[in-house]
């Protein structure tokens, strides 16, 4: 089994693979999916809680367009924890801890104001158990230990490409519900 750097890297490799031209239509076609994904639940859901993509990531800026829910950011600390701050059109952004564009105030997302709340996730590598890599800070994976049970679903934000056959998981790895890609929506089998 390859080690989790291995996975990332070649997850990163196949994501900047991409030409900018196919990012903008997988992207789309993502957010499509995300769309009849979310209008499909049985819930009301009240709050998505996603990033503001970077570089090769899946683009998330179409969400941010949709009138339908309020949206919280994550606000990253040098300790790599995550705080999720609502933001909106009059929102002021600045470069955070780790280059990612972040709020600078907003309403602090908190689970009993938002009941039906989701998160999006970005990643680098993932399977369809739902376990998924990231850049390796581990913001998302602690804040998902402490909230999980919190939010309806976790649904990751990935390409195709980005693909493997299993990603090695430790205890405190949290999986996703769902991983969206350009050609399915792929409900993980550890849902």
């Amino acid at each position: 089994m390859q080690d989790k750097n291995q996975l990332r890297a070649f997850g990163l490799d196949q994501r900047k693979s991409l030409s900018q031209q196919q990012q903008q239509l997988f992207s789309q076609a993502i957010m499509d999916a995300l769309f009849e994904h979310l209008a499909a639940q049985s819930v009301s859901i009240e709050a998505l809680l996603l990033y503001r993509s970077i570089a090769s990531e899946v683009s998330t800026e179409a969400v941010f367009q949709y009138p339908d829910y309020r949206f919280f950011v994550p606000l990253t600390a040098d300790d790599a924890s995550l705080t999720w701050l609502q933001v909106g059109a009059d929102t002021q952004w600045q470069q955070g801890a780790f280059g990612v564009q972040e709020p600078v105030t907003g309403d602090l997302w908190q689970p009993q104001h938002y009941a039906a709340s989701i998160v999006l996730c970005p990643l680098t590598a993932f399977d369809r158990q739902g376990n998924r890599l990231g850049m390796g800070k581990g913001c998302f994976d602690r804040w998902l230990s402490r909230y999980h049970g919190d939010v309806e679903q976790v649904i990751g934000l990935a390409f195709s490409c980005q693909e493997v056959a299993r990603v090695p998981i430790e205890p405190h790895d949290m999986a996703m519900d769902y991983v969206i890609t350009e050609k399915e929506v792929i409900t993980c089998m550890n849902h």
